[in-house]
């Protein structure tokens, strides 16, 4: 090789380095690279959402169809199913359409015949259809149990002529139905009811039962026996299972009642003292009676719970206030007292005595307001008032029930009834009017199964309650759970019959 070629030769080598620098620093990529770690150090210092890859590499949806649709030349447009869809969700944002949460295939192939099976227990399941839908059948039992709640059910804006026309329904009526409780008329004749398993088919541990009575919120029922025990059950008409216990040693239970707020529960007896009893943190507290009051066999918590009511000897009727233990005031009337009913404010006691006389107390004022003789009446043994405050109920030892017009009652000291029950051949011993005052019963503790219950406002008797196949026993109270559904009796024994009424929907 000659010098020349060698010179040459070193000439290009020099030319192709400048040229692979050259194009070195050029290189796009290594710009890209630069600005990447100038950003992500100044990404160190500020609070940045992190964003998914593939939003990254593709850009949003409709951007990236976008772009697909300009590399081939094409201008993209959504489709009338992806306009549906994005409507879709935007109703299903401002809360205009509900979807299920959650479906599982399994439970519409699932039937009754896989999983209700023949036992010894159960026995033949002739009445159940085996290849009917087992979802399908639990939400039938759920409804005929509890109905849908209210909180689930979605709120429907009433026009201003549904309104009128259900006020103009009320006038042609004799006005004693509150028509917002209800949606249809209840039928006069039959009842649809279905007898269910003992409210305290659980224990039976109360012995002979005093009192019942559900309570005001929560689908749960208080239980009372002479055998010092008092139990809260669970209300389903199936199980009825315990939910809890109380007992009070040596201290027969004669008359309970929970509070309208449903935390509290006060227990008398025939002793100089009673308990007040917190539901929330399960405490009793001992309360001794104050002034002269021997015994609380019989007394009643005001509507507002703020007071109670309690029968004294010789016709004394005492006033105490429901937190502090205090006596109010205590009034006095003419023979021995039998029962009595608040009004729904609170400002009056309806007082039935042993002798043929109605006596209504004026707790304002604390005096008699108002006296009135009690028609075909000897003696006097309960009284109920109405929740819609229109209907006041009498019973007597003679067996007749009295209906008189509230608001009349004041008018005269003899009103007449409007309606005299007289299916009833023995002595009355407890009357309750359910929520919506469309049904009475009526029930005598001196004979078996002598329990009716009166439709209004046509004031007949259903003439299928109870059937003659039912052995309710010798009922002495009685209770309505809080929306007629159930229907329960305390008898002269350990048992507590139970009765779901159809008619009624919830608790």
């Amino acid at each position: 090789m000659s010098g020349d070629e060698s010179s040459d030769g070193l000439e290009d080598l020099k030319d192709l380095m400048a040229l692979y620098g050259n194009q070195k620093e050029e290189d796009p990529k290594d710009g890209e690279i630069k600005r990447f770690m100038r950003k992500a150090s100044q990404a160190k210092e500020l609070n940045y959402v992190e964003v998914p890859m593939e939003k990254v590499l593709f850009g949003d949806r409709q951007r990236f169809l976008t772009n697909l649709a300009k590399s081939v030349g094409q201008k993209w447009q959504p489709s009338d199913d992806e306009e549906e869809g994005e409507r879709n969700s935007v109703q299903q944002k401002t809360g205009d359409k509900r979807k299920a949460a959650w479906s599982d295939s399994d439970d519409e192939d699932l039937q009754v015949g896989d999983v209700k099976k023949a036992t010894k227990h159960t026995g033949p399941l002739n009445h159940l259809r085996k290849d009917k839908s087992y979802k399908e059948y639990l939400t039938a039992r759920f409804h005929r149990t509890l109905n849908q709640p209210k909180w689930a059910e979605k709120k429907v804006k009433k026009d201003e002529d549904d309104d009128l026309s259900s006020d103009e329904e009320l006038l042609k009526t004799v006005g004693f139905i509150d028509r917002k409780a209800r949606s249809s008329d209840l039928p006069q004749k039959t009842l649809n009811f279905k007898r269910v398993k003992d409210l305290n088919r659980a224990t039976y541990s109360e012995g002979l039962v005093s009192s019942i009575q559900f309570h005001p919120s929560s689908t749960a029922a208080l239980v009372c026996g002479e055998n010092s025990v008092a139990t809260i059950y669970t209300v389903d008409g199936q199980k009825n299972e315990k939910l809890h216990s109380m007992r009070f040693k040596k201290f027969p239970l004669v008359c309970s009642r929970i509070a309208p707020c449903g935390t509290k529960a006060f227990f008398g007896s025939v002793r100089r003292f009673y308990y007040a009893y917190d539901l929330l943190e399960a405490k009793e507290s001992k309360l001794t009676m104050p002034g002269d009051i021997k015994t609380m066999h019989k007394f009643e918590v005001s509507p507002c719970g703020k007071f109670i009511i309690v029968a004294g000897k010789y016709g004394a009727i005492h006033l105490l206030t429901a937190n502090t233990n205090e006596l109010l005031h205590s009034f006095k009337q003419e023979g021995k007292v039998k029962d009595f009913t608040w009004s729904a404010d609170s400002k009056r006691v309806l007082v039935c005595g042993a002798t043929s006389n109605v006596t209504v107390l004026n707790l304002r004022q604390n005096l008699i307001e108002h006296t009135f003789m009690d028609d075909g009446c000897i003696n006097g043994q309960c009284i109920q008032l109405a929740p819609n405050q229109r209907l006041l109920a009498t019973g007597s030892q003679e067996g007749v029930v009295n209906i008189y017009d509230y608001e009349n009652v004041f008018v005269s000291k003899a009103p007449q009834p409007e309606k005299r029950f007289m299916n009833l051949r023995t002595g009355i011993s407890d009357l309750q009017f359910n929520h919506s005052s469309e049904l009475l019963a009526m029930s005598s503790g001196e004979a078996p199964n002598a329990v009716k219950l009166a439709h209004f406002p046509s004031a007949t008797v259903f003439s299928n309650f109870p059937s003659q196949i039912e052995n309710v026993g010798y009922v002495t109270s009685m209770a309505f759970s809080p929306h007629s559904s159930f229907l329960a009796f305390a008898t002269k024994g350990k048992r507590v019959p139970l009765f779901r009424l159809k008619y009624f929907k919830g608790y």
